[in-house]
């Protein structure tokens, strides 16, 4: 074992919260297709690389220790001597070795807790998937990973060169030494005392802005979406540990396409498309309450002062529009709404932003530290979010990534999450959700599909939609010029540049995956 290290008011938040229940892992499926001249036993070679790959780099090596009489708070500590048949395991799909299969296996696998005795993440190599591809499934819990850190973690972990396979293994992939010093305790401290100056000194201005905000609250006449003003749903109840899963992907051009044409955001065209589908499915259980459901997003907004490469998180609250039956409707008050959460902040610093954030999402978080989120009315309904991703193609060992999909985590209260990836001309659609209070999820996802046509119909007309299979995947990458990303809880800049024509060819000949929701979750934890 080595060096301690306190946990941060974030980690300690990730870590408090969880429960058997409720754990807070969050996951990503990557889906490669196998080189052209892999022998029989690549995978069984690749994986004997990986476990073989000892040089553990932060935070793989952190392993949490509890409060003790002697050191009364709880610690990260090092551990450079893991038991790496443990972290990486070799499984296999049965026969046909479908979506269908593979969908079952990760929702049984993001039930399974992660085990706290050890460093908190595990890496499972599938074999198995039909078409001559694999599919590897990372996981690794909230406190020490994000959205955009866990693809940055991956991307370094690959290469853009099919021939390159020199790429390190995920868990020795060595952070930029521009990041390095945020794993330090004594640079985190001193951040600390700064931020903590910065914020009294801009106490005054967040007063102001939440006077604002809670005035606007008021007006019915506001668009503006203040906590506590969802509708209580099915979404919105205690939860169990059992997980289900679902994928959707979609070309970037047909997303980018539709936002010009409604004159929205790509941000925008994703509440759309998962207003339409959660309206229906909600519908379609007669379950579909009189008011809009609102969404929770993690959003990245540069204030007027950073002058950084990354950029300031939020968290904004808009109006699904759900109980708008018209979709033109609907998609002008997602607009309106995400508009007016934005121009509250616009004017803000970071450090204004991060306070304002704090108070008003003060309740949520005490309702999770009480453990009273899933009683009362939620502070809102479903967490919508969008992780930028890379724009080439990747490649682990010879294999080409087809195919990224996010795997979040649910909590009580939110029984439901909507997360999306942009990788190489698309965007892939992950929704998890609690297996006892989303029954049927892959209708969810297929909903999704129908809502894009629909949306794409009413702004673009019948003549310019696609004809495809109604429940085919399509699917968008990155963001208009401007806009800020909506994202899986961490900073980053907005990616830049458009799909290569080839890139988006490949996405419209249906080059997709779409899992279905598990159908059968065993009892046990898989067996590895």
């Amino acid at each position: 074992m080595g060096s301690r290290e306190r946990l941060d008011l974030s980690e300690l938040a990730w870590t408090s919260m969880e429960q058997p229940e409720r754990p807070m892992h969050v996951a990503t499926l990557l889906v490669y297709s196998l080189p052209e001249n892999a022998q029989p036993s690549y995978l069984r070679d690749l994986v004997a690389s990986l476990r073989e790959s000892t040089e553990i780099v932060s935070p793989f090596n952190k392993v949490l220790r509890k409060p003790t009489l002697f050191r009364p708070y709880p610690h990260w500590q090092r551990n450079y001597d893991l038991d790496m048949e443990y972290h990486v395991r070799h499984l296999a799909l049965p026969a046909p070795g479908s979506e269908r299969e593979l969908g079952a296996l990760i929702a049984r696998l993001h039930s399974n807790r992660l085990d706290f005795k050890r460093p908190l993440w595990e890496y499972h190599i599938i074999e198995g998937l039909e078409n001559n591809r694999f599919a590897v499934y990372f996981k690794m819990h909230h406190a020490i990973v994000d959205g955009i850190a866990g693809v940055r973690m991956l991307q370094r972990s690959m290469s853009s060169d099919p021939e390159d396979l020199s790429a390190p293994a995920l868990w020795s992939a060595a952070l930029p030494d521009s990041l390095l010093e945020a794993h330090t305790t004594k640079p985190r401290l001193k951040r600390a005392l700064a931020g903590a100056k910065k914020s009294v000194v801009s106490a005054n201005q967040v007063a102001r802005q939440l006077y604002e905000a809670f005035r606007a609250g008021s007006d019915e006449n506001d668009p503006l979406v203040l906590p506590f003003q969802a509708p209580r749903t099915i979404f919105n109840g205690r939860i169990g540990s059992q997980r289900r899963f679902a994928t959707q992907q979609y070309a970037f051009e047909r997303i980018k396409k539709l936002s010009k044409a409604a004159n929205c955001t790509v941000n925008d065209v994703v509440l759309a498309i998962s207003a339409g589908a959660v309206r229906r499915f909600l519908r379609d259980q007669n379950a579909l309450p009189g008011q809009p459901l609102i969404a929770g997003i993690p959003v990245s907004l540069r204030p007027k002062d950073d002058q950084s490469a990354g950029a300031a998180v939020s968290f904004i609250m808009a109006n699904m529009g759900t109980h708008i039956a018209d979709p033109r409707r609907r998609v002008e008050a997602i607009c309106a709404s995400t508009r007016r959460a934005k121009s509250v902040m616009k004017n803000m610093s970071r450090e204004e932003i991060e306070n304002f954030t704090a108070v008003i999402m003060s309740p949520n978080s005490m309702q999770s530290t009480l453990n009273l989120d899933g009683y009362g009315r939620p502070i809102f309904n479903i967490t919508v979010s969008n992780v930028p991703g890379p724009l080439e193609h990747l490649y682990l060992n010879g294999s080409r990534l087809e195919a990224m999909y996010p795997v979040s985590a649910v909590t009580h209260g939110q029984a439901l999450n909507i997360t999306c990836y942009s990788y190489a001309g698309n965007l892939s659609f992950g929704f998890a959700g609690c297996r006892d209070s989303v029954p049927r999820l892959q209708r969810l996802a297929i909903y999704a599909g129908e809502a894009l046509e629909e949306l794409e119909t009413v702004f673009l007309g019948a003549n310019n939609a696609p004809i495809e299979d109604p429940s085919a995947d399509t699917m968008p990458v990155g963001e208009r010029a401007g806009d800020p990303q909506l994202q899986g809880d961490d900073v980053t800049a907005p990616v830049e540049g458009k799909p290569s024509s080839e890139q988006t060819r490949q996405s419209d000949k249906g080059r997709r995956i779409r899992i279905a929701a598990a159908s059968k979750v065993a009892d046990e934890p898989v067996k590895h």
